[in-house]
């Protein structure tokens, strides 16, 4: 692995393991740090600028996550995605999604659901110029529902599959559902009425859609 210049640094309002966290999670997520590649503590440890104990306490967190095998006295490395990954994290992402939308939206005041607004609004205009910077806006939206609800069961939950499912898109890179486009405005509307069962329901379908283009292309129909 190159060895980036130390980007880690201390901060008073978070653990240091968690900070090597999610400086890991980034490098797994946009490749830095490539599926299947071996994680070696010197590297590691030159890289981030810091001591072993938070680093080996961070990659305790990513094997929890799924995104990190390893073996004792033989191996760490990054997990490699497959295909029957990616359909079970979209399955319980989608789920979560749905679940968010339908708690959150009857909470919304104003001021969320000008964000929730304004986050589709990036996720239509990202689609429309078949640009990736889409995934991200979906996962933000999400994440807003998700804090929305005002559930901090769902919450936790989210911590783990959320960044599963971005390391595991990897296994399908090629797929990126551009006519989500077209469930916006009936997505908007359910976020200005506040209607959690209508706004659940266009997730849920998105989320049967999405499953089965992805068959469908996996098939090559």
């Amino acid at each position: 692995m190159p060895v980036p210049k130390s980007t880690v640094e201390n901060s008073p309002r978070k653990l240091l393991r968690d900070v090597v966290l999610e400086k890991m999670l980034a490098a797994i997520q946009d490749g830095t740090l490539q599926a299947g590649e071996r994680l070696n503590d010197d590297e590691l440890v030159a890289w981030l600028g810091v001591s072993r104990t938070p680093i080996r306490e961070a990659i305790a967190k990513l094997v929890d996550y799924g995104l990190v095998e390893m073996e004792a006295n033989r191996y760490t490395r990054v997990a490699t995605p497959t295909a029957e990954q990616f359909d079970e994290a979209l399955q319980v992402f989608t789920g979560i999604a749905e679940l968010a939308t339908r708690w959150s939206l009857p909470k919304l005041d104003d001021a969320g659901v000008a964000e929730l607004v304004e986050i589709l609004e990036r996720v239509r205009m990202h689609a429309e110029a078949e640009d990736k910077a889409m995934n991200a806006d979906v996962r933000q939206f999400v994440e807003a529902a998700i804090r929305y609800s005002d559930n901090s069961l769902l919450e936790t939950l989210s911590h783990a599959i959320i960044p599963r499912l971005q390391f595991i898109a990897l296994a399908e890179s090629r797929f990126t559902f551009w006519d989500g486009r077209f469930s916006i405005d009936p997505l908007i509307a359910a976020v200005r009425s506040r209607d959690g069962d209508a706004g659940g329901a266009v997730i849920r379908a998105l989320g049967v859609t999405l499953t089965d283009l992805l068959q469908r292309l996996r098939s090559g129909n």
